[in-house]
């Protein structure tokens, strides 16, 4: 096996590449892959919000004979620590496997025509560069831990960190 070529791994029928799962992220024309799938199931789509922004919010779960391991991914919203808008990619993390939370299901017509509304939307604003070093600084903490380490690092920085940021200007 080339050491280019990353294996698939399975999570849930998701068969996740190593970074993938390493990253929790995967591109948008992975997911559209997934979401797009026969195989996928669309449990949930909404526009919500999380300590990092608002977002669409998409439940897949995949299975057959095995248990269905439900996975959300979210994208489409502007990341406010991050300083961007997150649209390329899209995030994920294991959904609950309540059985109430897998009864839902959103027709494909359906899930597909809220996707391309949030597409639509957001499209006018993603071509602004809105990072500034403060949130290109937060991104490199996030991906060398994860958002809420990298949070806890900015706090800690504290006055520092406005020391840092107000010599750059």
């Amino acid at each position: 096996m080339s050491q280019n070529k990353e294996r698939p791994h399975p999570f849930g029928g998701f068969s996740f590449t190593e970074n993938e799962r390493l990253n929790y992220r995967v591109s948008d024309a992975r997911f559209q892959e997934l979401f797009a799938d026969a195989a996928s199931t669309i449990h949930r789509m909404e526009l919500s919000s999380n300590t990092y922004g608002e977002f669409l919010f998409v439940t897949l779960s995949r299975g057959g004979q095995q248990k269905k391991q439900p996975v959300t991914f979210y994208s489409q919203g502007y990341h406010e620590y991050r300083e961007r808008w997150i649209h390329k990619e899209w995030y994920w993390y294991r959904a609950n496997t309540y059985p109430s939370s897998l009864a839902k299901e959103v027709s494909r017509e359906e899930a597909a025509e809220m996707l391309q509304q949030r597409v639509d939307e957001v499209s006018g604003w993603v071509t602004e560069e809105t990072q500034t070093e403060r949130g290109r600084l937060f991104e490199m903490l996030a991906e060398l831990t994860d958002d809420d380490g990298a949070i806890s690092e900015m706090q800690d920085l504290g006055d520092d960190l406005e020391q840092f940021f107000g010599d750059l200007q």
